[in-house]
């Protein structure tokens, strides 16, 4: 008899844990209301980027399309993915975003974020 007992509580005890074990959304990862926030749709001028001298005309211009969840810098797109502190710019075929801002840093005509291994600016 006590050979089953164990065996039920095992089984009880397994039930409980697989039962109570489940994946919880983090709050960190919930975007916020796009009213909530800043408006930073729209066309931003990018500072503080080099750029190849061979092109003959370098591109320092990236719209933001947040609708959308899309950004153009010149005939690159990247995806806009949102979190609860900010804005991450990701390409298609990278895993890691390329640039991410703070939705607190931004102001009226500026906003400082990271794009790669360098901190930029935008600017309207």
């Amino acid at each position: 008899m006590n050979k089953y007992l164990g065996k039920a509580l095992l089984f009880v005890t397994l039930c409980l844990f697989l039962g109570g074990c489940h994946e919880e959304k983090n709050p960190a990862d919930v975007p916020p209301d796009l009213k909530n926030i800043p408006s930073f749709a729209g066309q931003w001028k990018i500072q503080g980027m080099e750029y190849d001298p061979m092109k003959a005309k370098p591109v320092n211009i990236i719209f933001l399309d947040p609708e959308n969840h899309k950004a153009m810098l010149g005939n690159e797109s990247y995806d806009l993915e949102l979190d609860s502190l900010g804005l991450r710019i990701k390409a298609d075929d990278r895993e890691n975003a390329v640039g991410y801002f703070l939705f607190s840093e931004i102001k009226e005509h500026t906003w400082v974020g990271s794009w790669e291994d360098r901190v930029i600016r935008l600017a309207r």
